[in-house]
């Protein structure tokens, strides 16, 4: 299996391919290519020096690297698309890109070039495509216009359920390995806790059912987007007032939050404190192309492109069997009518979104 990563100059892109030689994912004889994410760069020896620290790192265990600025020489059997623009992690200066609709504006043109690139050269034989910058909904998109849906998988929603796990773990005192969890819906504020899919190792259900309850804390499905528009405004406020230490408060104010909440807002002061969320992303990542590249049929939540399964259109977060690639959409019978509900609205959200910012 060869992984190319594109943005490997990247914070975030250099980070998953640190872990990927670290963590052993590939063998000696399997290639790891470096791709440049910017196709006007002026830094191309970057990418030749990172290759070079991390044979001098790694030298015993360590696969092929190949460095290259060119988007048509792009070989991966895995792509993970890494690059473009982000949010600025000063909150006094995050003018320049606000919202998602800046960084849509911002990434669009970067996710076509790099798409048509890839279907251009690998016709026939499609590499899956796992897509980490923001919007990762119309990274999807764009992808799939030129790819096979079933191999183009958005990761956010991928590590908002691993997220999820942790939290809803990390509150009951056990590890996350006891706990499945589904995150759904759109990466960021649009995101669609999926309570109905959370199961905890050892409990019963009558057990389950009033630890879910407790956790949740009076909250439930239908509340959830209002009020984590009303706590993000509040967390938003508090950390433009004082950029210093807001995000040290708001990190203690989001931990007083239900789980599905925390998922949801933790990364903004994460983000605002200048740590960013690369070392979570880049984790994420890594679980995800390792299932890949075990071949092995898994259960994953992540973005992908919806024709009508369970009444969803659009490239939202949704459970899906990956099994070298996506096999199919989970069925959706043991979830709740609002959380389905929605899902569905999620979708209508988010084709709504995508034609504004792709023109489409």
């Amino acid at each position: 299996m060869d992984i190319s990563v594109i943005g490997a100059s990247g914070g975030c892109g250099r980070e998953v391919v640190t872990r990927l030689v670290s963590g052993g994912v590939l063998g000696r004889r399997e290639l790891l290519q470096l791709v440049g994410g910017n196709p006007q760069s002026s830094r191309p020896s970057y990418l030749h020096g990172l290759r070079a620290d991390l044979q001098d790192a790694y030298a015993e265990n360590i696969p092929e690297i190949d460095v290259t600025d060119d988007a048509d020489e792009i070989v991966g059997d895995i792509v993970v698309m890494a690059a473009g623009a982000t949010f600025p992690t000063d909150s006094a200066k995050a003018g320049g890109l606000q919202s998602r609709d800046d960084l849509a504006r911002a990434n669009h043109a970067l996710f076509e070039h790099f798409a048509a690139a890839v279907a251009r050269n690998r016709k026939g034989n499609p590499p899956v495509v796992i897509v980490l910058s923001n919007p990762v909904e119309l990274g999807v998109h764009v992808f799939c216009r030129h790819l096979p849906r079933e191999y183009v998988l958005g990761m956010g929603a991928f590590s908002d359920s691993q997220r999820f796990r942790w939290e809803i773990a990390s509150q009951l005192g056990v590890v996350r390995q006891r706990v499945h969890a589904s995150m759904a819906g759109e990466h960021g504020l649009g995101m669609v806790p999926l309570w109905s899919t959370v199961r905890i190792h050892g409990l019963q259900p009558d057990e389950l059912a009033a630890t879910i309850a407790r956790l949740r804390d009076g909250t439930v499905s239908a509340d959830f987007p209002a009020r984590l528009a009303a706590e993000h405004a509040a967390l938003m406020a508090q950390m433009m007032a004082d950029p210093i230490d807001g995000p040290v408060r708001a990190l203690a104010r989001v931990a007083r939050l239900p789980p599905d909440l925390r998922v949801a807002l933790k990364p903004f002061p994460v983000h605002y404190s200048q740590a960013k969320t690369i070392s979570a992303t880049a984790t994420a990542t890594v679980e995800l192309v390792t299932a890949l590249c075990e071949g092995r049929a898994v259960e994953i939540c992540a973005q992908y492109q919806h024709r009508g399964e369970l009444g969803i259109h659009g490239p939202i977060g949704n459970r899906l069997i990956l099994e070298g690639a996506v096999r199919r959409v989970v069925p959706g019978d043991d979830l709740s009518d609002e959380e389905l509900a929605l899902l569905q609205a999620c979708g209508v959200r988010c084709r709504s979104k995508i034609r504004e910012w792709s023109h489409d």
